[in-house]
């Protein structure tokens, strides 16, 4: 008998229940549906459920009416309103009549994620993932619809039967050694495009981050890892897999991911092919070519060069100075013997990487790593008065034309460095008036109150120890983490970030982090 928590959803438009139960099932939930409220209320009445998500307005019975007949019945099972209209006669029946929670529509997996696991946690794991297998075909060439492994930084994504999205990184055989264990994500977790989603616990003590390639909801966890993270280094067999995630903003976010493009020069052709299939295992998109053609060179962008000494010998090393002539930002990839017969030539160009045998000692991971990994490079200080710049309050005015405010917890944002820096940096680059008060102090509600008076939208930071990877991101919509009620705390949102516990303040995380963060901020502040 399973003892996975049940819900039930009771709302009359099908698209809701749908995707409530699709997002849910997947976290270890077992989800009932009901379009008819009178037919919702005799299941809520006779069954067993763990949580009950509940449309306010319906046809044939409202959401009050529901409520209170259930009361009578069942005085204790948690219900969460769903509205596309909160007022206050509703919230005040629905605290009356002892509604745990309400979210508004539309809503994201991450808003339903959340409300629910704040009353119910799943006990089970989602059901096993069929992984895709592997294709063992080498490619001849990329076309524009060519679908293979997309990356953000070192992390992969690739897409499942249902909709989902099979996540991990690439990591190299010496680096999966090093690893002692995994710090896997939680079911139901909500993760952010470009910050902590697992970590890699280092023989040193040290903690690699894996960063999430898209924002969305974690609806399963890859517990084998737990026991076998040497399976990290599997990645032509996928079994290192991290999470599947539900996707919330995939269409704005994959224009941040990439193919991994790999131009292949080598004129042995079963050396050529057995290359190709090993870079298509690894999630690239090959096109292997015997010969240098000079109208390669406008292809060239983005996509690494890699050329096999072998089968050209020395005149390798010309291709080499006709690729730095033609496409000056190529990066190329020398391949060559143990006894590196050509190495002077080949080193008098520009290359990126010269390697002996990296497709036998797996070293080839580690170069598709640092070729496709984008550089952040921190910009150039202010001036400024020093460690006293500490920010309080960003202001923006955004192309909608609302008044948005950043309140900041003292110690998490500065004038010229870290997350303060960026979050100003890119505000700038939106061309939007930017009104920066200086200061550092306590998040209070009579503060955050008071900004909701004078602005449209309130965005408040605070620092908090989840238990999570440093720079990680949690978002409450209510007010209710910073102690605002009533119509005032529609317009709070509160982000919660996990510090580094042995850094102190300023707050302070990794450049591509920070600069994450700042861009998960910005977004919110410009949004219409």
């Amino acid at each position: 008998m399973s003892t996975d928590p049940t819900l039930l959803i009771v709302d009359d438009e099908e698209v809701i229940c749908q995707g409530c139960q699709r997002v849910l099932s997947r976290q270890g939930y077992q989800v009932e549906t009901s379009k008819e409220p009178r037919e919702g209320l005799t299941l809520a009445s006779e069954r067993h459920y763990d949580a009950i998500l509940l449309d306010i307005s319906m046809p044939s019975m409202d959401g009050i009416e529901f409520l209170e007949h259930l009361r009578k019945r069942k005085p204790d099972v948690p219900v969460i309103f769903i509205t596309g209209h909160p007022s206050i006669p509703n919230a005040t029946s629905a605290v009356r009549l002892g509604a745990a929670d309400y979210i508004t529509k539309p809503f994201t997996p991450e808003e339903i994620t959340e409300s629910v696991q704040r009353l119910v946690r799943p006990r089970s794991a989602a059901p096993a993932i069929e992984v895709p297998a592997t294709s063992n075909s080498g490619v001849s060439q990329w076309t524009p619809d060519t679908k293979g492994l997309l990356f953000w930084e070192e992390t992969w994504m690739l897409p499942d039967d249902d909709g989902e999205l099979l996540v991990g990184p690439m990591v190299g055989r010496s680096v999966a050694a090093a690893v002692q264990s995994v710090r896997l994500p939680q079911m139901g977790e909500v993760v952010y495009q470009g910050l902590p989603m697992a970590g890699l616990v280092m023989a040193d003590g040290s903690v690699r981050t894996v960063p999430a390639p898209v924002s969305g909801v974690v609806c399963a966890i890859n517990s084998a890892l737990a026991d076998n993270p040497a399976a990290l280094a599997d990645a032509e067999g996928r079994t290192g897999w991290v999470a599947s995630i539900s996707p919330t903003r995939l269409a704005e976010e994959e224009v941040h991911c990439r193919y991994r493009r790999v131009l292949l020069l080598n004129a042995d052709e079963s050396a050529a092919r057995e290359q190709s299939q090993k870079l298509a295992a690894l999630g690239c998109q090959v096109r292997s070519l015997a010969d240098w053609d000079d109208r390669l060179a406008a292809e060239l962008n983005g996509v690494l060069v890699i050329l096999d000494s072998r089968s050209f010998r020395g005149k390798g090393a010309v291709i080499v100075e006709r690729i730095n002539t033609l496409a000056p930002s190529a990066k190329i990839v020398v391949l060559a013997a143990p006894d590196a017969r050509w190495e002077a030539d080949y080193r008098r160009h520009k290359i990126f990487f010269y390697a002996i045998q990296p497709f036998v000692d797996g070293e080839i991971v580690d170069i598709l790593d640092a070729a496709f990994r984008s550089q952040v490079h921190a910009a150039g200080k202010e001036a400024g008065t020093g460690a006293l710049d500490y920010v309080s309050k960003i202001c923006i005015t955004n192309r909608a034309g609302l008044k948005v405010c950043l309140l900041a917890e003292g110690g998490l944002l500065q004038k010229d460095a870290g997350l303060g820096r960026y979050v100003r940096r890119k505000l700038l680059e939106l061309t939007l008036p930017v009104e920066t008060t200086l200061g550092s102090s306590t998040i209070s509600p009579i503060k955050v109150m008071k900004a909701a008076s004078s602005y449209d939208r309130v965005i408040v930071l605070l620092a908090r120890d989840m238990g999570r990877l440093p720079g990680s991101l949690v978002q409450y919509t209510k007010g209710e983490y910073v102690g605002v009620t009533g119509d005032e705390a529609a317009k709070v949102v509160t982000f919660v970030v996990q510090p580094d516990k042995g850094k102190g303040s300023p707050f302070k995380v990794e450049e591509r982090t920070a600069a994450m963060l700042a861009e998960h901020l910005v977004r919110q502040m410009s949004a219409i």
